[in-house]
């Protein structure tokens, strides 16, 4: 077994201009409530880390994990399902759109997928 990442919480962001800057980044995405939060805190072997809920929407910020060697891991909101305004859920899009085509610090890209749902649009 490989040793934990050594993640460090940094800031959450509402726009892409407020993440700090770095070297290189990874984004985890997905629906909402499909344990991107959960994923990041077991790579980093912590809990609480990333915080996780039962309700899905939780995630509404970018939320910025360094890894110490001028690299990050964002972990963004989900999309799907979450018990907010439909204006809310437009701005979280136009937020999550901004950051995958335009960040030029994105790297890579992991995709959590439900497996009981599977891919959606």
């Amino acid at each position: 077994m490989s040793a934990p990442l050594e993640l460090r919480f940094v800031l959450s962001a509402d726009r892409v201009e407020a993440l700090p800057d770095t070297r290189a980044e990874v984004a985890v995405v997905g629906r909402s409530n499909v344990g991107k939060s959960s994923l990041l805190n077991a790579l980093a072997n912590r809990n609480g880390l990333a915080k996780t809920s039962k309700t899905p929407g939780r995630t509404q910020l970018l939320n910025c994990f360094a890894l110490g060697d001028d690299t990050a891991v964002i972990d963004c909101p989900g999309y799907g399902y979450a018990s907010v305004s439909k204006t809310q859920r437009a701005a979280w899009g136009r937020m999550i759109d901004t950051y995958l085509l335009e960040r030029e610090q994105l790297s890579m890209i992991m995709v959590l997928v439900d497996g009981e749902i599977g891919p959606t649009k």
